[in-house]
């Protein structure tokens, strides 16, 4: 009886979690349209931190997507939003890290304001839809 009593407990805290999850992709969304243009000023120092924090909270949201994928049995290769699974979705972020990591080494200021305005910005707003596919699964199971 215990096991069942702590999964509840686990599938409501997961309700919870998806909620603020969807919050801070609001917010990552609105700070990654503002990001691109601290990349040129002269102190570099607060957009990099900014991108820091972002890169954080997005390994963060791919660590909640799989707990969440394998508590709710989501095949990780099923097409949830605009041809994009979950699978596909981590590799896009692999891929974001990889560029900005790069960028980074070589100083390269304007790959990251153009990586970030053309590469991240589309892989958040494919994450906040397959948030709400996730969400929408998740609605689904507690009913």
């Amino acid at each position: 009886m215990q096991a069942v009593n702590e999964s509840k407990i686990q599938i409501d805290e997961l309700g919870v979690l998806l909620e603020d999850m969807k919050e801070y992709l609001e917010k990552v969304e609105q700070g990654c349209q503002d990001l691109p243009s601290k990349f040129h000023m002269v102190d570099k120092s607060e957009s990099l931190l900014a991108l820091t924090q972002i890169m954080e909270g997005l390994g963060y949201y791919e660590k909640l997507l799989k707990s969440v994928g394998v508590l709710l049995a989501i095949d990780f290769t099923e097409i949830l939003y605009e041809n994009t699974s979950i699978a596909s979705l981590f590799e896009q972020f692999c891929q974001f890290f990889t560029d900005i990591y790069q960028a980074t080494e070589n100083e390269d200021y304007s790959l990251l304001s153009d990586t970030v305005e053309y590469d991240l910005l589309p892989v958040i707003n494919v994450s906040q839809g397959i948030l709400a596919v996730v969400q929408e699964r998740y609605a689904e199971r507690v009913r």
